[in-house]
């Protein structure tokens, strides 16, 4: 089962035959072709103006029951519910997409941003990350509202404009949403996207997708020694590249044992009646009680790996000679860490501090996203996602995990207690693999529109 036939999952495909799926299409094309890109102070405003008219004017009956407000390029949008004490659904996405990598224009079948749609396939950047999530919750809120079902719960679509480089778009909604004194029962934001072979669990002969309750964190930490300089004939006490090279070899050979969290525990115990291969089979029987065992042959496979550690990757070195005979002077290495849920900034520091001492090497938080709240699979909206996703894709085990990048769903917790992450949409592994932030990126039809069935369906069952 080492290649995934995702269409073979798909299931009740004739649901909804009503809603139009050949004008969703070309809705998703039409906003693929609005170059929503992030610069920061440099960013281009009127791609993002023409997406958000897009929407003003693709979803009428959204417009017409719901306020519409534009925060700097974000986008709040909040359908009032008939009953206004009940905690909201939060619905969120992303406006912007990362730019195509200079030098691989050419290998596009399809520019980026033309939003080509052929018989098949919508391309262009954006069609998995995450313009498809972004649309396809118009699509299904607008489908059930032409429909005439008035929802009982507010449902507010919250879409921040800058989720790729700094997310102070989600931090500035989550912000007025609070101020507002408003509260969500849970929220749906972009998290796994395609469907796995459960081997890599030791669940051989299952599939599986899962949905995230939590998110690791963000940071990069700078390693700095000092350096004189000088002519490499008497280098004493080393250089500084020396010294940078010895701390940096003892945090990875320092690095903290494997452990795992209460999240990947609960995913070991649901898979636990479908796991065949030993050890494992034999060890998720207590799956709490072997813990430790059960983390440490996890860091020995590359799929789960990220799972059971605070991932280290030593990426930038700075402060090099310019010759073989010149020492350097100051030289610097700065580590991309991404956090384990439960694990913080100050105890990788700590990490870092315990191990370079005696070195010279003094290190520095550069910048941090905390790792996300571990939610429960009891909380709010957990049974009605994975139902939903169940209904749609067949013979497909659900199970709780943890995205190992970042999204914006961190930045509401203070205003949701149950944050579910988790994209509707399942392209194939490939298409997953090459598509997102790659190149020739693009969604099926098909996919886009069994997406678009998941949301509706979980929409009829939370919110009417």
């Amino acid at each position: 089962m080492s290649g995934i036939n995702v269409y073979a999952h798909y299931t009740s495909e004739e649901d909804y035959s009503d809603l139009d799926y050949s004008g969703a299409c070309e809705r998703l094309a039409s906003a693929i072709a609005c170059k929503t890109i992030d610069q920061g102070d440099g960013t281009d405003s009127a791609p993002f103006e023409r997406l958000h008219a897009l929407v003003l004017s693709s979803y009428p009956h959204i417009m017409a029951a719901s306020s519409f407000e534009e925060v700097g390029r974000n986008l709040l949008i909040t359908c009032p519910g008939t009953e206004p004490s009940l905690p909201c659904v939060l619905l969120l996405a992303h406006q912007d997409v990362v730019p195509v990598v200079p030098g691989t224009e050419k290998d596009w079948l399809h520019d980026a941003f033309a939003g080509e749609l052929d018989e098949t396939f919508i391309w262009g950047r954006g069609a998995l990350d995450i313009k498809d999530m972004l649309m396809g919750e118009l699509e299904a809120l607008e489908y059930l509202l032409a429909r005439g079902e008035r929802p009982r719960r507010t449902v507010i679509l919250a879409f921040g404009a800058d989720e790729e480089t700094s997310s102070t778009g989600a931090t500035e909604l989550a912000g007025l949403i609070k101020e507002r004194g408003v509260r969500a029962d849970w929220l749906l934001d972009e998290g796994t996207t395609t469907i796995i072979n459960g081997a890599m669990w030791g669940a051989a002969g299952h599939v599986l997708t899962d949905v995230c309750i939590s998110q690791k964190g963000y940071l990069d930490l700078r390693l700095d020694a000092h350096g004189e300089g000088g002519h490499s004939s008497n280098p004493f006490g080393g250089t500084s590249l020396e010294h940078l090279c010895v701390a940096i070899a003892r945090i990875a050979e320092s690095r903290p044992t494997p452990k795992l969290t209460p999240i990947v525990e609960d995913t070991f115990r649901t898979l636990a009646p479908y796991i065949t291969e030993e050890p494992l089979h034999t060890l998720v029987q207590d799956v709490h009680g072997n813990a430790e065992k059960i983390a440490a042959l996890a860091a020995t496979r590359r799929d789960l790996y990220p799972f059971v550690v605070t991932t280290m990757a030593v990426d930038m070195l700075q402060g090099g000679s310019a010759a073989p005979n010149v020492m350097p002077g100051d030289a610097s290495a700065t580590i991309n860490f991404r956090l384990l849920p439960g694990t913080t900034a100050d105890d990788v520091l700590a990490w870092v501090e315990r191990a370079a001492q005696g070195t010279g090497v003094t290190a520095t938080l550069v910048h941090t996203t905390p790792a996300g709240r571990m939610d429960s699979t009891d909380g709010p909206g957990y049974a009605e996602v994975a139902e939903a996703l169940g209904h749609y894709y067949g013979n497909v085990d659900v199970v709780p995990s943890f995205v190992c990048g970042g999204t914006d769903a961190i930045r509401y917790e203070a205003v949701c207690d149950s944050i579910l992450r988790v994209i509707p949409f399942r392209p194939t592994p490939e298409e997953e693999a090459t598509g997102v932030h790659g190149v020739n990126e693009r969604i099926s039809r098909r996919t886009y529109a069994q997406g678009i069935r998941v949301l509706v369906r979980l929409l009829e069952r939370t919110i009417l």
